[in-house]
This record gives C-alpha cells, structure tokens and sequence, in this order.
C-alpha cells in the first residue's frame, strides 16, 4: 500500500483517486439525496462527552450520553414508524462491478461505496490502517512486567495453545503477523509497543477463538500499569455503533409487524475473519503485541498482529464502517429492477431449501410489491423478505452480497472469499422460514422466538446443577445470570423471578449458599420451567412488542383499602369499577409511623392494588391475546418495578410481580405500558380505595351505595353507569397471602376461579373511554391529604392541560418502546 512517515496526518495528504470502471458517472451521487452535500456529519465524527473526546475508561459516560440520544430521536420518531421496505424499482440505480486499487488489508470501497458520505474514511482505513491512540508509550519494565504475566491461564490448555500456535502460522503466511523474539525485539524496542494477555475462549464454530484482553490492568510495583482499552482515546465514527444496538428488537418488530397469512423467509451471511480485514496504522500495529503461549523452556515470542483485534474497545466501531456502509450498498442495489443485477458467485447456496424452491419462479400478482428488510450485526448481515417468488429473493441475495462485495473485495479463492463459504455450507446463508439470528430461531409462519437451543441446553444444564449444589462460585453465579437475563428477551415472564437474584448480585458474596437461600432455589427452579415451557410453545414475536392501548387500568392502594377502573380504550369492554378491603392482618402490618416495625410497605400495597386491576382486566375483558394494555399508578416504586418486572429488596413486591408476569402469560398479552399518574390527579380510583372509612365522605357500606356514589362523580358518557366487580375470596386470598408472605407458587396461578356476580346493570361493551378520563384529572375535595383545592374552582379549570399532558405522557412511553428504524445511509443524523 501507499508508504508514509509516520506523524504525517492521513487527512492532510491528496484524497486517493476514484477511478471508475466506465466513464465519469453522470447520475447524482446516490446518497447525495439523504445526506446535505454528500456529507455525513456528526455521525462520522468521534463520540464526545459534554464537548470532550472519550477514552476507554469513560465508557460509562459515554453510554448514559447514548442512551440521552437514543431517547431523544426516538421521540422524534413518527408513530407510523416502519421496518419494512417497499421493492419500488429504480431503473436509474445499477451494478458498477469493482475496478482493482492497491490498498492495505482486506477492506476497500468500490462501485457505490466510493459515493458513500463515509467514502473518505472508507478510503483512509483501505490505504493507511485505523489510527489507534492508545496513550503513553509503555517503560521496559513495564513490558516485563507484562511478559511476567504471560497469556491467560485458557490459552495455556493444550488444545488451545496448539490451536492459537498453527492460526499464528497461518497468518504470519498471509502477512497479517509478525513474531519476535523478546530478547531481539528489546535491543531496539518500538515506541508504541504494549503486550496484553492472550485468551482462548471456548467457540460454537470451532473449539477456541482468540480473544486479546486488553481490558486486564497488569500489577506493576506499588500500582497497576492501566490496560490498553482505558487509555484508548475513541476515534471511530460515533455513528458506526449507535444503530448496532437494536437489531435484534427491529427483528422482532419486523416479525410482530408483518402479515400473519403471508411466511417470512431470512437468510444470514457472514464475514470471514471479521477484524482481521481491517488493519492498524503501520507503526501503530504494536499496541497489540501479546505473548506466545509455549511449554516451559522455550524463549519468549511476542506476536504483534497487524489487524485489528477482537477485545479492541474501538474494534466494532472501526468495523461497523464499512460493514454498515456494506448494508447501505445493499440496500441500495435493492432498489434495482428485479432480474438486473447480475448473479453473485455464491446465489445458489441460497436457493437450496425446500421452502425456497416450492415458490413460484416469477410473481404470480406483480401488483403485489416486495416487502424486505436488511440488517447487519458487526459481520453478521441479515435479510428478511415477503417475497412472492424466487426471483424475489434472488435479487434481495444478489443484493446483499454484491453490497458487502463493494466494501470487502472479493477473492478468487471461494475459500478465503469475505463471504464465509464455510457458513454458506451450513446452509446459514439459504433462504428459510427457520432460522438462527442473533442467538435466537425465529419462525417465519408463527412469528415466533425462542432461544437458540445449544444456548438454552447450556442454560438449563447449569440450573439443574444449581438445585443440586450446595454452593455456586460467584463468577459462575453472575456469568450464567447474564445469560439468563438476555434470554428473557423472548421469555419475558422470567424477567419477575429475578428479585432474589439481585440481592445475591448487590452482595457479591465469594460463594452462594442456594441450599441456605430458599427463595433464590425456587427462583432457580421457577427459571427452568419458564425456559422450558418456551421451547415447547415459543414466544410470538406479538407478545414482545408495545402499542396504543386496548384496554386501560387505573388504580391506587391505602391503608384501608384499593380499587380503580378498567375500560376500553383500543378494544371494547364494560366500564367497570372495583374495590377490595385490606383485612384487619394487613392493616396491622402497615409500615406506619407508629407502626414502623411493619412487614408490609404502602408501595407492596399499591403493587398488590396494581395485581388485584390486572386480574379485574382479565375477567372483564373479552379477549386479551396480544392485546396491549395501559394501566397507571400514583406510586413510582410500583411503576419502577413492573417497568423492569424486578424489584431489589422488596421480597413481596417480588411475589406480586411473579404472579402478574405469570398472568400475562397465560393470556399471550403483549408487554404493559406502566405509567405514573400524579396523586392529585387520581381522584378516579382515590374514591374506591377510600370508600371503606379512609375518608369519612367516601365511605360506602355497601355495594350499591357506592355505586350511586361513583356514578354521581365520574359520570359515564351517554347515561351508561358503572359495573362494580366483585373480587373472590379465593381470589384476594391468594394475594393477602402473598403481602403475609405465606406462600404463593407459580402453579395456583396458571387458572383463576370463577368470579361473583357483579353489582349494578351489566353495562354496554364500550371503547375510547380514556380519554373521558382525563377530564377527571383534577383534584376532588378531600382527595389527598395535604393537597386540598377550592370546592367551588372551576371544574374547566385544569382539565385541557391535564388531559394534554396525559395523552403526550402515553405516546413518549410508546415512542421509547419502539426501536429506532435504520438511517439510510448510516451517516445521517
């Protein structure tokens, strides 16, 4: 590739030359639409915090600034926001085969990659390496200190130290390492040069991969020296990362989204040795430097790969340059006519299923458009498609990988191709209804997930052995539970068992005593059911995904007593009031100021309140099968804990989110929408739950007088009147014993009892009631203490506010829901 000296900055050198394969392009700059001036802007600049670059060790930062981003563009997302495409053929858009350039690595810009916003670093990382800012230089000692430390203790079985020995050969045959001996290379050591431990991590495709710590701070005298990846300075492009991070949930939408008549079909294909393609800066390669695991005896050899390495902090971003610039080209090679693009190498490794072949070859309706989707995932891109016939997929398979052709070159050995051809053997890149994404096997006619099944075999397997063991080391304790926590992605219910485990977790104890720990061993047991139970009827994609309201629930809790309302908002239901009595056992055990010793917190009872409303739902709803729902709480700990389905201390609240969980799934709902309503403006469910002596205006003996009494202040649109529902015993039984903590198990759950009959005319099935609601958010006399308004204001006063503010408050809670739809291209704000 093209020399330089070494402080010569790339940015002041000529730009690289285009050359085209035909004369000039005379078509506008295909993203030139999308991006003002072809330019990227912020997104191909490095992230900052508060104005100020970022290091490694400031990752933490940097998260919290992400997440503030996040938030913020998707409350500027529409709520009619979609992850299909529509195929509109663009005759304009065509193949431009690549043209040869030199270039260093495995990474080049070619055809409409070279018109990309992100060309110009495309074109730096191809012809100087990726900068690596590593901080200060390392001190002979402090190398030493590091070779005294070694590779780490994985790397040094002897399966994988032959392993690791024969890739070192392998790569030092394509140029991608180099191998010193440390007594030559510290005669005339290089500025730059570091050493971090190597290690050998056991790999689904093959039995270890290499991964370099660079994350490990090595002990050095009275301190430690700080590891490469604290001291990095970041300077990949921010916007290579920030869409990496919803993929998986664009899938599942995707999935939730599309035609329950029509199949969905996928395909994979993945980039061989991944960061490897990508090198570093010629100098700057010894950042990565690592010892050579050997036998006792032999002299020290230190590799210095000249790629980029996998445990890099800045590796996926520099990566996700072209990987996503790759996607872009896809998609834009999508937009082609069917039929024009030409056959790729490898299209018939992705026309090799059954259910690819048993459609038609060409649209049977032409009038009927394709719907597709294309992600990638660092190297793994993902097409998902409706189509009509094979031609279909034929163009979104040429498309996809002529794309990732434009910014990996092509090799004219199949074997070393970026394409892996050893995954497109294993059928990953054929089309198919089936098909493992991200971890988890998606059904294209059920529109289902579940987790991938070796992952979920080794899960179980190590829970067995929990309920066996009479102590789990902390490390496998807390590594499993991270596997545990990413499979309730598609097993939700599993996310309420999780308050005994954060106990362990804020502890941190050497050991975990599960024997000694018998809620946390039937959380453990409660898991392996759960997890079961999902690969014998996987999760629809439907029950994961949040939307406007069909019913709404709102409630409130006190000492006396809790009630609220349930009514149709999205879907039909009886308008329907309730109210439920704390017996005089859990009155006695309120945490009061004179009762301070209590066992029972007012916020265990506002989730009891909140359980008691979603079980009245269940009964007064005809239907809840994927069905979203709304309910709002003027308690913050509750909404906080159904909003993570988790609690930190709260062993109560605990139980009472377990059985709500277990509920929404007996029912195949989709996730609830949990809001906070301000206590001053739920005087609709205040008068239910005081109407039992808590306030002395409120106070209602009977059914029917209560009945009047509601009526009276909340009256229904068109002269209808309340229902009230009446709770069985067998029913508030099992949670008074869950707030006594007597025991409540997952199975008395699974069925609910017959109910009584209810109390007033059984009203109209009934929709859009919540926004008549909102017209009584406004503070009745004697609502809540401390909060006392004029009885003669006027009732128009605060209600157009009010209700304003409540509706805006549901849709930002939606609008964070959602995942954020790719920017196309990458590079756009």
């Amino acid at each position: 590739g093209q020399k330089r000296h070494r402080d010569v900055d790339p940015r002041a050198l000529p730009k690289v030359r285009v050359e085209w394969p035909l004369a000039p392009p005379t078509e506008c700059n295909p993203w030139g639409h999308l991006v003002p001036n072809g330019e990227g802007g912020g997104q191909l600049e490095p992230p900052t915090v508060r104005g100020e670059r970022v290091m490694g060790r400031d990752k933490g930062q940097l998260k919290r600034e992400n997440k503030r981003r996040k938030i913020a563009r998707q409350l500027q997302q529409a709520d009619d926001v979609q992850y299909w495409k529509t195929h509109e053929a663009d005759p304009t858009v065509r193949y431009i085969p690549r043209v040869p350039r030199e270039h260093r690595g495995q990474m080049a810009p070619a055809g409409p990659a070279l018109a990309h916003p992100a060309a110009h670093l495309l074109e730096e990382y191809a012809t100087f390496g990726c900068p690596a800012n590593t901080g200060k230089n390392w001190t002979l000692d402090e190398l030493e200190a590091a070779i005294a430390v070694g590779p780490h203790v994985s790397a040094m079985v002897p399966e994988a130290m032959q392993q690791l020995q024969e890739e070192v050969n392998n790569k030092i045959t394509n140029g991608q390492v180099k191998v010193y001996l440390w007594d030559d290379l510290k005669k005339k050591m290089p500025r730059k040069l570091k050493i971090s431990r190597i290690a050998m991590i056991p790999h689904k495709s093959k039995p270890y991969r290499a991964i370099l710590d660079l994350s490990f701070p090595i002990q050095f005298k009275d301190g430690t020296i700080a590891p490469v990846n604290d001291t990095t300075t970041k300077t990949a492009p921010r916007g290579s990362m920030d869409q990496m991070g919803q993929t998986l949930q664009r899938l599942i939408y995707a999935y939730a989204t599309a035609d329950e008549d029509k199949p969905i079909f996928a395909a994979k294909e993945d980039i061989k040795d991944g960061f490897w393609r990508l090198v570093a800066k010629e100098g700057e390669e010894w950042n990565f430097a690592y010892v050579l695991p050997q036998e006792d005896g032999q002299p020290t050899k230190i590799v210095v790969p000249t790629s980029l390495q996998m445990g890099w902090i800045e590796s996926p971003g520099f990566f996700n340059v072209p990987s996503e610039t790759g996607r872009d080209v896809a998609e834009h090679y999508a937009a082609a006519p069917l039929g024009s693009l030409p056959d790729h190498k490898f299209l018939s490794h992705t026309q090799v299923m059954p259910e690819y072949k048993a459609l038609p070859d060409e649209p049977t309706d032409p009038s009927h458009p394709l719907q597709f989707m294309m992600e990638v995932y660092v190297d793994d891109y993902i097409s998902l498609a409706v189509p009509r016939c094979k031609a279909d997929l034929d163009h979104l398979a040429n498309a996809t990988m002529h794309g990732i052709h434009s910014v990996f070159p092509a090799n004219a050995d199949d074997d070393n191709d970026p394409i892996s051809l050893k995954k497109l053997k294993k059928l990953e890149g054929a089309w198919a209804i089936n098909k493992e994404l991200l971890g988890w096997t998606f059904d294209g006619i059920f529109k289902s997930i579940e987790l991938e099944e070796t992952k979920l075999n080794d899960i179980l397997a190590t829970l067995k052995a929990w309920c066996r063991s009479t102590t789990i080391p902390f490390d496998e304790f807390r590594k499993t539970v991270y596997k545990i926590q990413n499979a309730t992605i598609g097993v939700p219910a599993a996310r309420a068992l999780f308050t005994e485990v954060n106990k362990v977790l804020g502890v941190e104890p050497r050991y975990v005593n599960i024997q000694r720990n018998t809620p946390l061993l039937e959380a453990t047991r409660n898991f392996r059911t759960l997890l079961q139970e999902a690969h014998k009827n996987p999760t629809k994609c439907r029950q994961l995904v949040v939307g406007h309201p069909d019913y709404v629930g709102i409630m409130d809790a006190a000492k006396e007593g809790t009630g609220g309302v349930v009514i149709g908002e999205g879907s039909s239901c009886v308008p329907t009031v309730f109210r439920f009595e704390w017996p005089a056992e859990v009155q006695q055990q309120v945490v009061t100021d004179d009762n301070p010793d209590g066992t029972i917190t007012n916020s265990d009872l506002e989730m009891a309140g909140l359980l008691l409303c979603w079980l009245v739902l269940e009964y007064v709803a005809p239907d809840l099968y994927h069905k979203h729902i709304a309910l709002f709480c003027d308690n913050s700990p509750t909404v906080a804990w159904v909003m993570r389905m988790a609690t930190k201390s709260s062993r109560v609240a605990g139980q009472l989110l377990m059985a709500l969980a277990l509920r929404m799934k007996v029912r195949e709902t989709s996730p609830l929408t949990t809001l906070h309503i301000a206590g001053d403006q739920n005087s609709i469910s205040d008068i239910p739950s005081r109407s039992f002596g808590g306030t002395q205006k409120w106070h209602c003996r009977t059914d029917e007088e209560f009945l009047k009494l509601y009526n009276s202040h909340f009256p229904l649109p068109n002269q209808q009147s309340w229902t009230v529902f009446q709770i069985p015993s067998a029913l508030s039984s099992r949670v008074i014993s869950i707030l006594l903590m007597k025991g409540s198990g997952m199975a008395e759950w699974r069925r609910l009892p017959k109910p009584k009959k209810n109390t007033g005319e059984s009203g109209l099935l009934t929709a859009k009631l919540w926004e008549s609601t909102l017209t009584w958010r406004q503070q009745l006399p004697g609502s809540k203490p401390g909060h006392e308004c004029s009885q003669d204001s006027p009732h128009e006063r605060d209600e157009e506010p009010l209700a304003e503010a409540a509706k805006l408050q549901l849709a930002q809670s939606l609008q964070q829901s959602r995942p954020l739809a790719r920017r196309f291209p990458w590079t756009r704000e």
